[in-house]
């Protein structure tokens, strides 16, 4: 009786335990299966809005979670933002953990912004789910006279000592107008107004920057606009990398002559004078050459080094002009060209009989002219004279016959 009791009892208990463990099964596949349908399909990002912090173009983009993702704890929540950059003219995309995202914009032109939420986790069985773009579009908010705005706007950075930004007027632009600057980096607080203005006939037409107002490597702002009598003119909007405007100062200290092996010249020169580091330098040298039977032939060198050597020619000739290289900036200026070197040294040119005849023609011509307008005026005042002796004449008889002269005794 009391082994058929414990087998019962044992039989029973093994059917109990498998009821529970069933259980616990079927509520595990129904949780994960319920778990797993709320992440089939992700939702973009809501609420996405545009703020200008009056930076000259530095626009801030905010943005909030799906709301399907609000209860959601088990996955992480990154988000995919892409921007056209009317700047560099393409799509530039970045991946932040972030709610915001700030960037350089073109205040001319539209904003263009696509949004995407990115979700991956244990709700996503690991695999990274993304949702569909959501695309914006902000149109600029132009102002001011149609037309108006200045044209050619450039900007140079002088042997990196000073910058110096130029422009022109408007297509339609109104008469009386005034110009004014305003410009930022990242290492300003507020925007400032240009440190010193170029002006022509009273209206500026260009900014200088000093040295320490200038910032490399960073977004430098800049916006023109003016007043006239018709309203305010439209401003312009630009965005530039100051490192990029670099224009070297003129190579000096040119040096050409023929090597100690002979059948060789040597043109040596010295880095510009300047703030531009030497070895962010490259040259561009130009040569003409004339061989003993009259050939003439030239070359176009660029290097890095400051020397050159080229074969030894009856006449040779070279000049030199520098740039930053790629190392340094995206691009730059060419410098001015340096002075022309000649071996032999170039004899002053001797004027052709044509333009000594030329010459001739002139003086003569002069020396006629000169000599009419001198017997012009002579003939000018005595004819004056000769009038006034009339007039002084005729009036002193006039005078007379109002007051006859008393008679005199003796």
């Amino acid at each position: 009786m009391v082994y058929l009791s414990g087998m019962f009892l044992f039989q029973l208990f093994r059917r109990l335990v498998m009821k529970m463990f069933s259980v616990i099964l079927a509520v595990i596949t129904v949780c994960s299966q319920s778990c797993f349908s709320e992440v089939t399909s992700v939702d973009p990002p809501d609420n996405v809005t545009l703020s200008d912090l009056g930076l000259l173009g530095q626009l801030v983009i905010r943005w909030s979670p799906p709301a399907t993702l609000h209860n959601l704890t088990d996955c992480s929540v990154r988000y995919q933002l892409e921007y056209f950059s009317t700047y560099k003219k393409e799509w530039r995309g970045y991946r932040t953990p972030r709610t915001s995202f700030r960037a350089q914009f073109d205040l001319e032109r539209d904003v263009r912004v696509r949004l995407r939420t990115m979700l991956r986790g244990s709700c996503t069985n690991g695999v990274e789910r993304t949702s569909p773009p959501r695309e914006l579009l902000w149109p600029p908010h132009l102002t001011g006279v149609e037309n108006s705005r200045v044209r050619n706007f450039t900007c140079v950075f002088h042997r990196k000592e000073y910058m110096e930004c130029t422009w022109e007027r408007g297509a339609e632009e109104p008469r009386h107008t005034q110009r004014f600057l305003y410009y930022w980096h990242s290492g300003m607080e507020a925007v400032a107004e240009c440190p010193e203005y170029i002006a022509s006939q009273g209206t500026h037409t260009g900014c200088l920057f000093p040295r320490h107002s200038v910032e490399e490597f960073t977004d430098f702002n800049v916006c023109v606009n003016g007043t006239s009598a018709q309203g305010p003119l439209r401003a312009v909007y630009v965005s530039l990398q100051v490192q990029n405007h670099v224009k070297p100062g003129p190579v000096e200290a040119l040096s050409l002559e023929e090597t100690q092996q002979g059948g060789e010249l040597l043109l040596g020169w010295s880095p510009p004078t300047g703030l531009v580091p030497a070895h962010c330098l490259e040259y561009e040298v130009t040569s003409e050459h004339t061989d003993q039977d009259g050939k003439e032939w030239g070359m176009v060198n660029i290097t890095e080094e400051t020397s050159l050597v080229f074969p030894a020619e009856q006449r040779s000739c070279a000049r030199v002009r520098s740039r930053v290289h790629e190392y340094c900036s995206d691009s730059s200026f060419w410098s001015n060209w340096s002075r022309r070197i000649c071996v032999p040294d170039e004899a002053p040119e001797k004027p052709s009989p044509a333009m000594d005849i030329a010459l001739i023609c002139v003086l003569v011509a002069s020396a006629v002219a000169l000599l009419s307008l001198c017997v012009s005026v002579w003939l000018f005042g005595k004819t004056w004279q000769k009038k006034r002796e009339q007039k002084t004449q005729h009036y002193s008889l006039f005078w007379e016959d109002l007051h006859p002269k008393p008679a005199v005794s003796c």
